[in-house]
């Protein structure tokens, strides 16, 4: 195959800050404000549908695609008080729904490209099902055993919500016209689920904090949670959002959505950093973190953990790509390529006092308003950092390399209260943690965790702690 060579250089030169982020463009700064919807730095309301069902191709700021709008309807009665709501038709055909801005690089939150570092941490929304919804897993499907991690023992019905991200200053997003095929930063978060027959025929509120966000595309047996987003927040920088249904529809299925919002929640636990980058010699040993944990409620918690980390080529490097080849094809093909995997394991949350938290299962046990102090441990190997090769697509030509480890920390608490107010939905388990794949070069034998420390016992709706860590490996 003959290579354009002029294509190589100029992308050689794209690549030359491949590993910092980008940078925020001057004209971001000024924010737009919108008076048709209720919004704030902590919370705003997508779609409430009381003067109708907004559409993104017909004028309004935020709103739902014209044939998402062409399939839906505005009726009497809401959830929670409000005077309408919205039915979507979904088939065997149409099985998503987005809600967006009427251009690419808009953030949801502000309606505008004005980023805001601190605002909201959850994702909520009302739903009512019919009784006789194919989208609701009976009660036999979603016992205990129903699914085993990463290979359904059935076709359980699941509704997905897909959120794509942008970083300021990223300029491959929607390209030129702000209208192009590039959707997101290569950040862009999947929360799958099922309804159980305890949300049958009501309404129901859907929380998701962003625990409830189990993978990341193109990062593989990894839980994602923050790090969808590495260092900007999950909703702060959500420029997109998709509903999509997974069930058998032999007939068209009905569901009835309302009050779609971006709320604020206090947090169960707290870093005192919520982001670490770093550049890390590949030749062996130890690199540490120390953290700080705060306990930021009125009374005493004991908190679980769970810690996965990813392996691959770097973030930005398949953004860029991607964005030069007007496709998305490519990073998958160079994760692939570069041997990109996941897994538990190689980084460790441990005490100052000793404990091995994460890797021995010991909860750690903190006083209403008190800290514990201890460190992330990452375990680098030599192995870790692969050999540079090339991957070619079309006339291009790639280097690439495996060099990128990073690591999501999640923390929460088994006995808040909260966590039983969303009993109506059963969560799908991250693959981070099944035990049934080998991890990348560096990556200890994978385990699965014992009853309790799993993925799938995060409570989607708890917005817990969080720290995400990027090393670059030289």
């Amino acid at each position: 195959m003959e290579i354009n060579r002029w294509k190589r250089m100029s992308l050689l030169g794209l690549l030359c800050g491949a590993h910092v982020f980008f940078t925020v463009c001057p004209s971001c700064s000024s924010a737009e404000s919108s008076a048709s919807r209720n919004s704030s730095t902590k919370g705003v309301t997508l779609a409430g549908f009381e003067d109708g069902i907004p559409c993104s191709d017909q004028h309004d700021p935020v709103g739902f695609r014209k044939a998402d709008k062409n399939r839906g309807r505005v009726v009497d009665g809401g959830a929670a008080g409000t005077a309408k709501s919205a039915v979507f038709r979904f088939d065997s055909g149409n099985i998503d729904i987005y809600l967006q801005g009427k251009v690419r690089r808009r953030y949801l939150l502000t309606d505008s490209e004005k980023y805001v570092a601190d605002g909201p941490n959850l994702l909520t929304f009302w739903v009512k099902l019919p009784p006789d919804s194919p989208l609701i897993a009976r009660e036999e499907l979603v016992k205990a055993g129903d699914l085993v991690v990463g290979h359904k023992k059935n076709d359980s019905p699941t509704m997905t919500i897909m959120t794509y991200h942008w970083r300021q200053g990223d300029m491959g997003v929607g390209g030129p016209s702000n209208q192009g095929l590039m959707t997101d930063s290569n950040m862009h978060g999947y929360s799958e689920f099922r309804f159980t027959d305890k949300a049958a025929g009501k309404w129901v509120k859907v929380v998701l904090s962003p625990s409830a966000f189990r993978m990341s595309r193109n990062y593989y047996h990894f839980y994602g949670a923050n790090a969808i987003t590495d260092d900007l927040g999950l909703f702060s920088s959500m420029r997109q959002l998709q509903f999509r249904v997974k069930a058998k529809l032999e007939k068209p299925a009905e569901v009835q959505i309302d009050e779609i919002r971006m709320e604020t929640a206090k947090p169960t636990a707290v870093f005192n950093k919520g982001f670490h980058a770093a550049k890390v010699a590949a030749k062996g040993g130890d690199y540490v973190v120390p953290l700080t944990i705060r306990n930021p409620s009125s009374h005493d918690r004991r908190y679980r953990v769970i810690v996965s980390s990813f392996l691959g080529a770097e973030r930005e490097l398949l953004n860029k790509i991607a964005a030069m080849a007007d496709d998305l094809t490519p990073m998958r093909e160079i994760q692939a390529k570069v041997g990109g995997d996941g897994g538990i394991g190689v980084v460790e949350l441990i005490g100052d006092d000793g404990k091995r938290v994460s890797s021995d299962y010991k909860e750690i046990v903190v006083p209403a308003g008190g800290v514990w102090k201890g460190k992330m441990v990452h375990h680098i190997k030599p192995e870790m950092l692969g050999s540079e090769t090339i991957y070619r697509y079309r006339d291009y030509e790639f280097p690439v390399k495996r060099d990128t480890l990073t690591t999501s920390v999640i923390l929460w608490d088994p006995a808040d209260p909260a966590n039983k107010e969303i009993d109506f939905i059963a969560v799908n388990s991250s693959n981070a943690d099944d035990g049934n794949h080998s991890g990348p070069p560096g990556f200890p034998e994978q385990v699965r965790p014992p009853e309790g420390w799993r993925s799938e016992n995060v409570p989607c709706n708890q917005v817990g702690g969080y720290f995400v860590s990027v090393l670059t490996l030289n």
